[in-house]
């Protein structure tokens, strides 16, 4: 079975972590406040992931006993903590500078974890991206996108894209 291995491991970190996290509250603050994509801009460059130490969070993972690592490859906000080449919404065009993703699971690998990552399914970046009817989207209900036409069909090829 293919979760045996997982079942069987029973220890192991899942790291939340992204350009909300210099807010200090939670990954859906977009949600909560119903912030537009400017208000939540500056985040993206105050992310700067300058005490990032992929190794070192590996190395703790590793010493204390974890056999599994996971990370928010990307969240709810659609930023890609990696170098896509679907988006230009990702961490190496913004504060970081850096595809943390790749760090992390090079980091990882080198203790011997295995790794996993979180991708996702909404995105409240992406244009395609159903707003006003869904129930977190932070512009749900906000009249200027009641009768947006969207391509969920895009929406979908770009995630699959990005996940592949």
């Amino acid at each position: 079975m293919r979760t045996d291995w997982y079942q069987n491991a029973r220890f192991g970190m899942f790291i939340h972590w992204g350009a909300y996290s210099v807010i200090g509250i939670d990954e859906w603050i977009r949600s909560q406040r119903k912030m537009t994509i400017e208000e939540y801009a500056p985040t993206l460059d105050m992310f700067t992931a300058s005490r990032y130490d992929a190794r070192e969070w590996a190395k703790a993972a590793k010493n204390a006993g974890m056999k599994y690592i996971v990370l928010t490859a990307k969240h709810h906000d659609g930023l890609c903590l990696f170098d896509s080449k679907l988006t230009d919404y990702k961490s190496t065009n913004y504060g970081a500078k850096r595809d943390l993703v790749r760090e992390f699971t090079d980091a990882a690998r080198a203790e011997g974890l295995h790794v996993g990552l979180y991708y996702s399914l909404l995105d409240w970046h992406h244009d395609d991206y159903p707003k006003y009817d869904d129930m977190f989207h932070p512009m749900r209900g906000n009249e200027a996108y009641k009768d947006e036409k969207i391509d969920f069909d895009n929406y979908l090829k770009y995630m699959h894209g990005q996940v592949e």
